[in-house]
C-alpha cells in the first residue's frame, strides 16, 4: 500500500512539475535550460550550459564590438565570457529535479531581469579593485596601482554595456585616465653611473611621480639581447649593464602595466585574458646616460649625484672602511657594543665583496644556522653588494640590537629580474650576530616608526615586523621547515630564531562576521594545500621572489597585548605566481610572543571576506 501511495505521489508531482516547466517555457519571461543524464551533477552541468546558451544569444549584440576587436567567433566567445560568471552569481536561479525512466532530469530557470544582477556583481568587483588601486596611488605603490587598474579593464570587457557606471563612476573613461595619468607623470633621474669593470656598469636611477619618490614601480629595458626587469623600491633602483650593454648611451625603458604573468591572481581575470581585448598604453621612456661618449670610450669612471647624506646631528657615529668603501653606522640608541658590531659588519661586507663561501667569516661559519642561511641567500638570490659607501642605523630591539639596513641587489635569471633589497642584521646584547634577514621597504617600516604609540606598543610592533621579515626570508632561502612551523595547527612561540610548537586549545574563538567569510575548516584546508604546493615549487623552481604589497598591524581593543598582522603577499617563481592575504594573530601577554592563529587566503580581493583581528575572541 505504501509503495502504491509513493508511486501515485511521484506521478502527480511529475505532472505538476511538467505543467510548471511548460508554463515557464511559454511565458518568455525566463531563461531556461534542461537536460537528462544518469548522474544528477552531469544533468545540472548540461542544463546550466543550455541556459547560458540562451542568455548568450540575447546579449551577443552587446558584445559585438568587443568580439570584433579580438576577431573571435561571436557566439562561442560570448558563451565563454558568460562561463566566467559563477553559478553563485545568479541570484534566484532555480531548478526542478525529477526522475525520468531511471535517469535524472534537471530543469534550470531564472527570471530574465535577474540576469542583470550578475553584471552588477562584476561591476562591484571592478569597483573594489579600482578603489584598492586608488589607495596604492596614495601610497606611491604604482606597480600595484597599475596592475589593479589594468585588471579592471579586463573585467570591464566582460560586461555587455557601452558605458559602465557604478557608484556614479564611469569606469569606461576613468580607469584608462587613471593609467595614463600615472604613465605620463613618472620621471626617471640617473643618480649614479659607475664603471665597475670593462664588462660591468652599475646604474642607480631615482623614480618620481608628481615630484614625489615612488615606493614601488616595475619597469624593463632592452639589454641588447632581452628585456631586463627592474623594481623601484623606496624611490630608486640599482641595476647592472653587462657585456655589450656597458656601452649604452641611453636606456629604452618600458613601464610595466599589464602584468600578464600575474593574471591568475584574480581567477576571473585569468579566465578572461584570452577572450577579451587587452588595451595598450604609451609606456615608453628614453633615459639618457652620460658615462660614455659617442666614440664608446669612457669619459669618466664614475659620475654620481647621490642625495644620500649623513646628518651631523646623529650621535656616536662610527665610520670604518673596507678596501673599497666607507661604512657609516649611525648609533641612535647609544649601543655599548657598537665597536664589536662594526667589526663584524665590516667582516661580512668584505666577504660579500668577494662572494666566496670559502671565505665566510668565522662567526658565521661556526654557526650552522647562519652558515646555511647565508649560503642559501647567495645561492638562490645571486646577492651582490653594490659599489659605493654604506650608511646604516643601529637600533635597540627587545633582545639586542639591529643594524638597519645594508643595501644589496638580487638577480633572478629566469624571471629576468634585478631588484634592490635590504639586509637586516640582528645582534644579541653582547654584539654577537644571531640572524640576517631581507627587510621590508623603508616606506612600510617608517610608517610604524613614525606612529605616536606607547613604548611597549612600539616594541611589540617592532617584533612583529621582524617576524614578517623572517617569514619573507624563509621563502628566499627556501626553508620549508621554518615555514611549516609557522603554518602549524598548534600555536607557535617565537624564541629568537627557533619556533617551538605548543598546544593551546580554546585560547581563541573564531567567528565569521558575514556570509562571505570562510569558516575555520577553510583556514585549515588552505594551509595544508598551500604548504603542499609550496614544497613542490621549492624543489622544481629555478627562481622565487616574494614581496609585500601592504603590511598592517592592529591591536585588539580589549586585549592590549594581542595584535593582528595582515599582509598582502606577492609570490613569483619561474612558472607560477600567486597573491593573497596572510593574517597572523600574535599574543604578547608573556615575555615571549606567541602566534595563536594563522590564515592564508589566496587570490582574495573582497575586503568583506578577509579574516581580520575582529574575527577572534581571546579566552584567557
Amino acid at each position: 500500500m505504501k509503495n502504491l501511495l509513493l508511486s501515485i505521489f511521484i506521478f502527480l508531482s511529475n505532472i505538476i512539475f511538467a505543467q510548471n516547466i511548460d508554463e515557464i517555457k511559454k511565458s518568455n519571461n525566463y531563461y531556461w535550460g534542461e537536460a537528462i543524464a544518469d548522474n544528477q551533477k552531469e544533468a545540472e552541468d548540461l542544463a546550466l550550459g543550455r541556459l547560458l546558451n540562451q542568455i548568450s544569444v540575447t546579449v551577443s549584440q552587446s558584445y559585438q564590438k568587443i568580439i570584433e576587436e579580438n576577431e573571435k567567433n561571436l557566439k562561442e566567445t560570448v558563451k565563454n565570457i558568460l562561463n566566467t560568471y559563477s553559478v553563485g552569481s545568479f541570484k534566484n536561479l532555480k531548478n526542478i529535479v525529477t526522475p525520468k525512466n531511471d535517469k535524472i532530469e534537471v530543469f534550470y530557470y531564472i527570471y530574465k531581469n535577474e540576469v542583470n544582477e550578475i553584471f552588477i556583481q562584476r561591476k562591484k568587483l571592478v569597483y573594489d579593485i579600482y578603489q584598492a588601486g586608488n589607495e596604492f596611488v596614495k601610497q606611491l605603490n604604482l606597480s600595484a596601482a597599475l596592475k589593479n587598474y589594468y585588471f579592471c579593464l579586463i573585467l570591464l570587457n566582460s560586461i555587455p554595456e557601452q558605458n559602465i557606471i557604478y557608484d556614479d563612476i564611469n569606469f569606461t573613461t576613468e580607469i584608462p585616465k587613471a593609467i595614463n595619468n600615472i604613465l605620463s607623470n613618472i620621471k626617471f633621474i640617473v643618480v649614479s653611473d659607475t664603471l665597475i669593470s670593462p664588462l660591468e656598469r652599475q646604474i642607480t636611477v631615482r623614480a618620481e611621480y608628481q615630484g614625489k619618490a615612488i615606493n614601488n614601480l616595475d619597469f624593463s629595458f632592452w639589454n641588447g639581447s632581452s628585456q631586463t626587469n627592474i623594481e623601484i623600491k623606496d624611490g630608486d633602483a640599482i641595476f647592472y649593464l653587462v657585456s655589450s650593454s656597458v656601452y649604452f648611451e641611453k636606456l629604452d625603458i618600458s613601464i610595466k602595466y599589464n602584468y600578464y604573468e600575474a593574471r591568475n591572481e584574480i581567477q576571473t581575470v585569468g579566465d578572461l585574458w584570452n577572450l577579451v581585448p587587452k588595451p595598450s598604453f604609451k609606456n615608453s621612456y628614453i633615459l639618457p646616460l652620460k658615462l660614455y661618449k659617442n666614440d664608446n670610450s669612457a669619459s669618466n669612471v664614475s659620475t654620481q649625484t647621490s642625495n644620500q647624506t649623513t646628518s651631523s646631528n646623529e650621535i656616536d657615529n662610527i665610520t670604518t672602511s673596507t678596501s673599497q668603501r666607507k661604512i657609516n653606522i649611525i648609533n641612535n640608541d647609544k649601543c655599548n657594543v657598537v665597536d664589536k658590531i662594526s667589526k663584524n659588519t665590516q667582516e661580512f661586507i668584505s666577504f660579500l665583496e668577494k662572494c666566496n663561501l670559502k671565505e665566510m667569516p668565522t662567526f658565521i661559519f661556526n654557526d650552522n644556522y647562519l652558515k646555511n642561511k647565508v649560503a642559501n641567500l647567495l645561492k638562490y638570490n645571486n646577492l651582490k653588494l653594490p659599489a659605493g659607501d654604506i650608511n646604516a642605523k643601529l637600533n635597540k630591539t627587545s633582545d639586542g640590537w639591529e643594524l638597519r639596513k645594508l643595501t644589496v641587489t638580487n638577480y633572478y635569471p629566469s624571471l629576468k629580474k634585478q631588484t634592490k633589497e635590504y639586509l637586516i642584521f640582528d645582534y644579541d646584547r653582547q654584539g654577537n650576530l644571531v640572524d640576517i634577514n631581507l627587510g621590508i621597504n623603508n616606506s612600510q617600516y617608517d610608517k610604524f616608526i613614525q606612529e605616536q604609540v606607547p613604548d611597549k606598543d612600539r616594541i611589540n610592533k617592532q617584533i612583529i615586523i621582524k617576524f614578517a621579515e623572517k617569514y619573507r626570508t624563509y621563502f628566499h632561502t627556501r626553508d620549508i621547515n621554518m615555514i611549516d612551523s609557522i603554518f602549524a595547527d598548534e600555536a607557535i612561540i617565537i624564541i629568537g630564531r627557533v619556533y617551538h610548537k605548543i598546544k593551546n586549545k580554546d585560547m581563541y574563538q573564531y567567528f565569521p562576521m558575514n556570509s562571505t567569510q570562510p569558516d575555520i575548516r577553510y583556514i585549515q584546508y588552505s594551509k595544508n594545500q598551500y604548504l603542499k604546493n609550496l614544497s613542490s615549487l621549492f624543489k622544481r623552481e629555478k627562481d622565487i621572489y616574494i614581496g609585500y604589497t601592504t603590511l598592517n598591524i592592529t591591536r585588539k581593543n580589549k586585549q592590549e597585548n594581542v595584535y593582528g598582522l595582515s599582509l598582502r603577499q606577492n609570490y613569483h617563481s619561474s612558472s607560477y605566481s600567486d597573491e593573497g592575504y596572510l593574517f597572523l594573530l600574535v599574543d604578547f601577554d608573556k615575555d615571549i610572543p606567541t602566534i595563536y592563529v594563522r590564515s592564508w587566503q589566496p587570490q582574495e580581493w573582497n575586503k568583506e571576506a578577509l579574516i581580520k583581528l575582529s574575527n577572534f575572541n581571546i579566552n584567557k
